[in-house]
This record gives structure tokens, sequence and C-alpha cells, in this order.
């Protein structure tokens, strides 16, 4: 499974995440979680997700093929929103080993973007996969 792929359904599967980001649009219920971008006007909370790399690793020791790193966006009218789905995602994917994956955070910040009109926070996981 691709590395977006597989946030996507870790995420919008469980309910500290998912349950978060229930909306509906244009009558057909959605999880607000996208890659890359979301859509116009989108109402806050919302998460996107983003390939960043994906490097194969020809090493005899390595178990699995390849190493991705991927990033998650988050975005919440308060600090405390962020906050709140920051810790949710963590404890989804942090340390998360499934067959053919593991997934490790290894990086989190804040974005400090004067004039926002929202927070926005970033964290950035390791995923360790045997391509499809």
């Amino acid at each position: 499974m691709e590395p977006g792929q597989l946030i996507f359904s870790r995420l919008s599967q469980a309910p500290s995440v998912g349950g978060q980001l229930q909306h509906v649009r244009d009558g057909q219920p959605e999880v607000k979680i996208y890659p890359v971008l979301a859509p116009p006007d989108t109402p806050r909370p919302y998460l996107t997700y983003q390939l960043i790399s994906n490097v194969p690793d020809d090493s005899a020791v390595c178990e699995l093929d390849d190493l991705a790193r991927v990033q998650i966006s988050i975005f919440a009218d308060s600090y405390a929103g962020i906050c709140g789905l920051a810790n949710a995602i963590r404890r989804q994917l942090h340390r998360t080993e499934t067959a053919g994956t593991y997934l490790l955070l290894t990086n989190e910040f804040d974005h400090e973007q004067p004039g926002a009109l929202c927070f926005f926070r970033s964290q950035d996981y390791e995923v360790e996969h045997t391509p499809a």
C-alpha cells in the first residue's frame, strides 16, 4: 500500500482522529483527510498529507524495500484544536507496525504565519514499507 493511502486508512478509521474530522459535502459524508491540498472552502479542522520522498533500500540488512517520508499538515481554528488532533494522530501512527510497514514520527512543529486565519502544525513520519 502506498504510504499516503496507509496513513489515510489508519487515521480515517480511528475514532479519535476520523471522528473529529467527519463532514458532509454535497450531501455525501466524508472524512476531512486529503492528499496534498484540501478542497476550497473546507471547514477546519482538516488534515492533508503528502509524500516528501520515497527512497528504495537495496541493502541486504533491510527487511523492507523502501523508506518514505510523509508529512501530515493539521489545520484548525484554535491552538488547542491542533494540539488535540496532533496527539490523536501520534497515538495512531507513531511506532506503528503492520504487515509490511513501520511508521515513526521524526519531527513535529508549529508554523507561524503572521495574519493567518488558522493554526497549522506539521508532523513528519518515516515510513518503512514494501511497495505494492
